[in-house]
């Protein structure tokens, strides 16, 4: 099942979503405000298993082509999470 169709069986209506590259193993839920929230570190990991990028291509792509273009989707604009890390 597509991740868009998921969204609305769930009752969540004009959800943006990523579209360059779907990055649906990284999609981890909806926010308050119905914005789509992504794990980073799925993103990545979605890179590299789904588009055959090394861990150096894939963080540099979404860097540069993902994480750069958020400010034009406006306030409904996916969010993208970044995990602390434990020490």
């Amino acid at each position: 099942m597509s991740l868009e169709k998921r969204i609305t069986d769930a009752g969540y209506e004009d959800v943006v979503i990523f579209s360059d590259y779907g990055y649906e193993d990284a999609f981890i839920g909806i926010s308050e405000d119905n914005r789509a929230i992504y794990d980073y570190d799925l993103m990545v990991q979605s890179l590299i298993v789904h588009e055959h990028m090394s861990e150096e291509e894939a963080v540099e792509w979404i860097d540069f082509n993902t994480i750069r273009a958020l400010p034009y989707a406006g306030e409904k604009g996916p969010i993208v999470m970044y995990r602390l890390e434990e020490n």
